[in-house]
């Protein structure tokens, strides 16, 4: 028989299950034949016996592919590194560094040349919407909360606020000639930019392992099934 796991106490280890016969099962962890930690809403299978549920097993949801919409519009969902990789990196990169050069064999001030960097700049910010909800689906496939993408997030806009007000207060100061005056000012701006850089470029590297190169949950998590199809 099949049902839904109803829910699960991990203090006393047990858990009750509601029968698609309309009944309520209950059941102990060593009736559990899943890899995981039963869950509410799990689709089981299981052998009743009077009100106990026994041999039950977790019956795995089949992952759809998204479509193009929700692959790049949707937050919802996981996708696996492959899909990440070859749907959005590297077809990103390849248009991008194609305007770029594009661009660069046009040469500086023509009509080619700014038409081109129009261009890079509209395909960049249109985007931007897409990176984040495709992260978030990667993130979503390592089993952790969408809301982690702002650890990337919030260190990077920081970091390109600082650096941009103290490039820009080292540039007045030279031109009005106080460089002198500004420069304790200036140097204490700009060690706080390298350390918040250095650290920015820490989580950067740690984002790349942890969301792109490393495999996601084996088998169903709280966002969806897997989208590795296992042997």
């Amino acid at each position: 028989m099949k049902g839904n796991v109803l829910g699960f106490d991990p203090d006393t280890n047990t858990g009750a299950i509601s029968g698609y016969d309309g009944q309520r099962y209950d059941f102990v962890t060593a009736d559990w034949r899943g890899t995981s930690r039963p869950r509410r809403g799990d689709v089981v299978d299981f052998q009743a016996v009077d009100q106990r549920a026994t041999e039950i097993y977790l019956v795995e949801p089949v992952y759809v592919a998204p479509s193009f919409w929700p692959f790049y519009f949707s937050l919802n969902g996981r996708i696996s590194r492959s899909q990440y990789w070859l749907r959005f990196v590297v077809p990103y990169l390849v248009i991008y560094f194609a305007l770029q050069i594009v661009g660069a064999i046009a040469g500086s001030g023509s009509n080619l040349n700014i038409a081109i960097s129009i261009t890079i700049m509209i395909f960049s910010l249109v985007m931007l919407w897409p990176s984040l909800a495709i992260l978030v689906k990667r993130i979503h496939d390592r089993n952790k909360s969408g809301w982690w993408c702002l650890f990337l997030y919030i260190p990077t806009f920081v970091f390109t606020i600082l650096l941009m007000v103290w490039l820009g207060a080292a540039i007045l100061a030279i031109a009005a000639g106080d460089a002198d005056t500004a420069l304790p000012t200036l140097g204490a701006l700009g060690i706080l930019v390298i350390i918040l850089g250095v650290a920015t470029l820490g989580i950067d590297l740690w984002f790349f392992v942890e969301f792109g190169c490393l495999r996601g949950t084996i088998g169903s998590n709280r966002f969806g099934p897997d989208p590795v199809r296992r042997a």
